[in-house]
This record gives structure tokens, sequence and C-alpha cells, in this order.
């Protein structure tokens, strides 16, 4: 075989392989897999769940990386966590994506037990959740840094809204937060860039302890139905320095965000990122040449 269609037929061979190892689990009463948890115990880095409609009393646990869980209708497909620990648990893993869900009644176990908890993970993404009736609406907690909250309405929860703690340079942004004990609450925590959200009728708006998060972002902060449209807005809980700079006069319209397509990139057991496919073929064709062009010689 010339060496030019041997390099093609190993890049070819690769490629589809990286392709085919993404799996969609579909997840329903007419599916193969009947609870939101056995799909998530057989998926792997890579794949999507897709959940039909309907209410699932579960209590999630998520323990692969890479993963997305998504519902059909976030109004319509419901994760009720029983009142027993959190509807979503993000488990020391990197890179999940949950969307178009209403996690409801969560709560009772731990101190990080949430609607949904993010606990040590990095990277993941949580949107275009209703988050309502739980303890805490979502906890970011114990070294939890770089995720994503967009997107959500976040109301009615007994405690707060949001639960920061230990966690840095998370994105909090394009957020309802609504009519909860406290809105955001964030102690131990610092960088996280927090913007763009609404603050609508919280008993109290925000508590900052470090005064080292940022609550604007690019001259844009945040909507607080209790500003008085004079100059910026102080974060009066927490003793800290913490204030919006830039505070709206008007409450965002808060949109849907896009999910994006998974990426064909592996994570490794530790989460750290491991080439894909299309790098490992190029790399493996670069190898095929260095031998031919040493043959011709």
């Amino acid at each position: 075989m010339e060496p030019k269609n041997f390099i093609f037929l190993i890049c070819l061979v690769l490629l589809t392989t990286g392709h085919a190892n993404a799996a969609t689990i579909n997840v329903g009463q007419d599916q193969a897999y009947k609870t939101i948890q056995s799909a998530i115990d057989a998926a792997k880095t890579g794949d999507t769940i897709l959940v039909n409609e309907g209410t699932y009393y579960e209590n999630l646990r998520i323990k692969t990386n890479g993963i997305s869980i998504i519902g059909n209708n976030n109004e319509k497909t419901i994760i009720d966590g029983r009142i027993t620990s959190s509807g979503i648990r993000i488990d020391e893993v990197n890179n999940v994506m949950i969307s178009g869900f209403t996690v409801r009644n969560s709560g009772g176990g731990g101190a990080e037990d949430a609607g949904v908890t993010i606990y040590k993970g990095n990277g993941n993404t949580v949107s275009n959740l209703i988050v309502t009736g739980n303890s805490v609406g979502i906890s970011i907690y114990q070294v939890s840094n770089n995720n994503i909250i967009s997107g959500n309405i976040i109301e009615s929860n007994s405690k707060q809204g949001v639960y920061l703690f230990a966690s840095n340079d998370n994105k909090i942004f394009n957020n309802n937060i609504k009519e909860n004990i406290i809105g955001i609450y964030a102690y131990s925590s610092k960088t996280n860039r927090i913007s763009s959200n609404n603050f609508i009728e919280n008993k109290d708006q925000a508590y900052d302890n470090s005064g080292l998060n940022s609550w604007d972002f690019d001259k844009m902060g945040n909507y607080w139905s209790d500003y008085k449209g004079r100059g910026e807005y102080a974060i009066a809980l927490g003793g800290g320095k913490a204030k919006d700079n830039f505070p709206q006069a008007r409450a965002f319209a808060v949109r849907s965000e896009p999910i994006p397509a998974q990426s064909t990139q592996k994570s490794d057991e530790t989460g750290k990122s491991t080439p894909g496919f299309t790098v490992l073929a190029f790399a493996v064709s670069l190898i095929a040449i260095g031998i031919s062009m040493r043959r011709k010689e």
C-alpha cells in the first residue's frame, strides 16, 4: 500500500472511532432507562443523557467527568429530591452540563445539600433550570472553581438561592434570584464574577464576607429590587467592602442559554484533559510520514 493511502486509512479509522465513542442515552417510561440515575451510571465521558418529561423522585449523584444531562422541558421535566439530600450532586468531577429541569424538594442532609450541588468540581455548567422549594437552590462547595451558573430561575428556597463556600473564579450571570432568604451567600470565596442577575425581593439580597468577589463586569452590574437609584449598591451583609459599582435600574430579561455540542475531547479519571482522536490521528500521521521519508532515503 502506498504510504499516503496508509496514512489516510489510519486517520479515517481513528476519527470514526472517536465519534462513535460518544453516545446519546434516553430516559423515560418508554425507554430502556426508566430512571435518570441508571442512565448516569451507564454513561461514559462525552455521552449525553436526554430525559423525557415527567417527575423523577431521585437524588442524582454524578461521578463521571464530561457528561451532559438535558431535560426535555424545564417546566415539565422535574427532579424531586424527596427532602433527603441534593436533587443533583456533581461529586468531585469536572466538565458536566446540567440543563432543562425543575429541581425541587431537595435538602435535609449535609451542609452542602441543595437543589444542585457542585462538590469539589471544576468547569461544570448549570443552566436553564427552575430551582425552587429547596433548602438551598444551588451550592458551589469546597474548592469548586470555574463553574458557570446561567439562565436559571432560582426562587423560593428556604435558605440561600446560591451558596458559595470556599470556591473561586465561578461565573454567575443571567439568573433570576428571587424570594429566597438570602439571594447569594459567598463565604470564604473570592474572585467569583456575579453580574447581570436579577435580585428580587430576597429577604437579604446578598452576603460576601471576603469582599473579594466582583459584583459587576464590564460596567454591567445586577438589578436589585431594593436599589434606590443613587450610586453604587453596597452588599450590606458580611462586613466586607463588596459592592456593585454599576447597579441596573431595570430588571434583565433572563434568556435561555444555548446548549453547546459535546466535545470529542475526553477526560481521564482525574478530570484532566487527554488528547482527542483528531489530535491522535494527526500525531500518527506525522510518525507515518517520518517513517515513509526515512525509507525513501
